[in-house]
């Protein structure tokens, strides 16, 4: 539950900041932060009554602030915490530190992308990295998590680390910030870990699927040096008909993210089941026009091919379509209820007829029982916790340039170019490999985790180990 001090915090800033929806972003020179985005922001705590040359009023306000904010945080641990922070970023820094460990991942995650569009790529490293430590104790490819996993799938009220497209994602981003800095080999490392994530869920594995993971790996393989890709290129093509290998020449990568990803809903008797919804089955952007040139080559225009949605990453795995997810599994609730039922109706029948029948109508009417017991137990009310910045396209072009690109993107729908401007405009890498990055909406979102529970929260926030935690976790934030 939010604190009273923080609402107000975001009440009072609400009136004199508008979220950006849509704009141009300047790229900036590598390692500076851009102009701060006119985003709704939470101005700092109201100073706090600084008593420190008198202990006994010190102690007072202490003890009062105990009584109103439990073990905190604190309006002047709040003001100290948000003092150095940028407007654009302050809203997802305070979602961090009120948020608690319970949704650290997803709130990492917003600030890493937010920080991303306004050119903090600073900020965007630690975010991303922080979300990624906390995936990898119960997602990694090792005997350790797979135990993890098993405890993390049996706990009630869990902390947020999100499904499995959703962890791949972090992964993304955190390989494109390492394609801006030139490291290829962890740029490669991450997209292989978005390729992991992809497969694993809580109680399943899967076949990958993720094409866009798949080329950059060839992409960043190429950029290393170490041979020229074309053995992920084609697992690439396998999973996304379309994608052939970039020319030996390319060294110009353009990446596009269009639309609005999935959103999460709830569905089944007892809202037991987690569904994604698409939010645009028809987005307006049909494709992107990458327009670039370079100190002595002629303009070129390439249009970006969509190798990944991750609306169909949502709605699948390993290919395969699926109509919703219970307890780390598709369709748990559905087929349990639906044996139970059946065998039920089936054994009742035959006790009717008595004799053998009977008998054997009794054993499978009690089996019946104990499939519709398991269905019934299942938890209801499904996490819908979601990632609420994730596009649905992701498109990829390539090119050539002798130097530096100038890149100018456009938007394209059904009958020619869309009044859209790219929303960030990040470029980097070396003149062996340059990275471009754009996306068609904005990263910079308001308000709190959507789709959390606030029964859950509340009840959460009280346990003595998620104080604890919670507590740790604004040691470390202090420390970013």
């Amino acid at each position: 539950m939010k604190h009273g001090f923080q609402i107000a915090i975001m009440a009072a800033l609400a009136s004199s900041s508008a979220l950006a929806q849509t704009r141009a972003v300047v790229p900036p020179a590598a390692g500076d932060a851009a102009a701060p985005a006119p985003v709704a922001a939470p101005a700092p705590a109201p100073a706090a009554d600084t008593a420190a040359v008198d202990p006994k009023a010190r102690a007072k306000q202490i003890a009062a602030w105990k009584r109103q904010y439990g073990e905190g945080p604190y309006p002047d641990e709040t003001e100290a915490f948000l003092a150095n922070k940028p407007d654009a970023l302050k809203p997802y820094w305070s979602n961090l530190w009120f948020g608690g460990e319970r949704n650290a991942v997803v709130n990492f995650q917003r600030l890493g992308l937010a920080a991303m569009e306004v050119g903090d790529y600073a900020t965007a490293e630690k975010a991303f990295d922080q979300a990624l430590q906390r995936i990898e104790t119960v997602y990694a490819k090792d005997a350790l998590a797979s135990r993890a996993r098993d405890t993390f799938a049996k706990e009630a009220n869990k902390d947020f680390k999100g499904e499995p497209y959703e962890r791949a994602m972090a992964y993304y981003y955190r390989g494109l910030l390492y394609l801006r800095k030139g490291d290829y080999g962890n740029a490669r490392a991450s997209f292989k870990g978005a390729e992991y994530q992809d497969t694993v869920s809580e109680a399943e594995e899967f076949q990958s699927d993720f094409a866009v993971m798949n080329y950059l790996i060839g992409w960043s393989t190429r950029c290393m040096g170490e041979s020229d890709g074309k053995a992920d290129f084609d697992v690439a093509a396998l999973a996304q008909p379309g994608i052939t290998v970039p020319p030996k020449d390319h060294n110009v990568l353009m990446i596009a993210e269009t639309g609005a990803g999935p959103i999460k809903a709830q569905d089944g008797a007892m809202k037991e089941k987690l569904v994604f919804r698409i939010p645009e089955a028809n987005p307006p952007e049909k494709q992107t026009l990458f327009q670039f040139a370079s100190t002595g080559l002629k303009p070129e225009v390439a249009p970006a091919l969509q190798m990944s949605s991750l609306g169909f990453q949502a709605t699948t795995r390993g290919g395969r379509a699926i109509d919703g997810i219970l307890k780390g599994k598709a369709n748990f609730k559905q087929t349990t209820g639906a044996i139970g039922s059946g065998a039920m109706n089936m054994g009742l029948a035959m006790m009717g007829q008595g004799g053998d029948a009977g008998t054997a109508g009794a054993v499978m009417a009690g089996v019946g029982a104990l499939f519709s017991m398991f269905s019934s137990a299942a938890k209801a009310d499904a996490d819908i916790r979601y990632w609420d910045q994730l596009p649905d396209g992701l498109s990829i072009a390539t090119g050539v340039a002798k130097g530096p690109a100038k890149v100018d993107v456009r938007f394209m729908g059904d009958t020619g170019p869309l009044d859209m401007k790219p929303a960030v405009v990040m470029q980097g890498g070396d003149k062996a490999c340059q990275v471009v990055w754009t996306r068609s909406r904005s990263a910079l979102v308001s308000g709190d985790v959507p789709g959390d529970d606030a029964r859950v929260k509340a009840a959460v926030a009280k346990r003595k180990d998620a104080v604890a935690k919670n507590k740790l976790l604004r040691e470390t934030l202090a420390q970013l």
